[in-house]
């Protein structure tokens, strides 16, 4: 299993290089929208990185197993509809889908992409000073520190047809909780 402190890093073809001066105050959670399988997470950054690649991108991809990293942190993913939201956070993509229901985030693949998940989560909001808090779309347009997942960029900012990611049953409580668990595992440094 690889660790959170130094992932593989495959880097994403779309991507902005530094940070417009922001800082770092979020973290973003997304699904990848597709099913829970082996070796996920090094296929959806490879893609991120391919010639048939989205406009999009993400700083961390996540399975069962491993942790791939596809954007620096001190640059820009493209994860959110939203610029300066993707100047402010950090982007993790979970394998799965926004349709799971609860039995499917309780699952051993979830269970074990939680963890390791939480614990690169720990790490980011020790080194970056992020709150280990679940935001609200509102407490994202007061620019709040903290947790959330790209729907509620979307609400926040009244995106039409933006993503529903990481969906309803996301188990939120849960994660959080694994996430406050998690001791600092010390500097990363970006």
């Amino acid at each position: 299993m690889n660790t959170p402190i130094h992932p593989p890093f495959i880097h994403s073809v779309h991507y902005s290089p530094g940070r417009g001066g922001e800082k770092i105050e979020r973290i973003y959670i997304h699904t990848m929208e597709t099913p829970e399988s082996e070796g996920r997470a090094q296929q959806v950054d490879t893609w991120f990185a391919g010639h048939n690649a989205p406009q999009a991108s993400a700083h961390y991809c996540i399975d069962d197993k491993a942790i791939y990293q596809g954007v620096k942190e001190e640059d820009t993913a493209w994860a959110v509809d939203d610029y300066l939201e993707n100047q402010k956070s950090i982007s993790i993509e979970l394998a799965g889908t926004a349709l799971q229901s609860p039995t499917q985030w309780a699952d051993p693949y979830s269970s074990e992409e939680l963890q390791l998940a939480a614990t690169l989560v720990a790490e980011l909001c020790d080194v970056y000073g992020v709150h280990i808090l679940k935001l609200t779309p509102a407490q994202i347009n007061l620019d709040q520190s903290g947790i959330a997942g790209h729907v509620d960029v979307t609400l926040a900012k009244g995106i039409r047809g933006g993503h529903t990611d990481p969906g309803p049953n996301f188990p939120w409580d849960r994660f959080i909780q694994l996430v406050k668990s998690k001791p600092p595992v010390g500097v990363k440094g970006i």
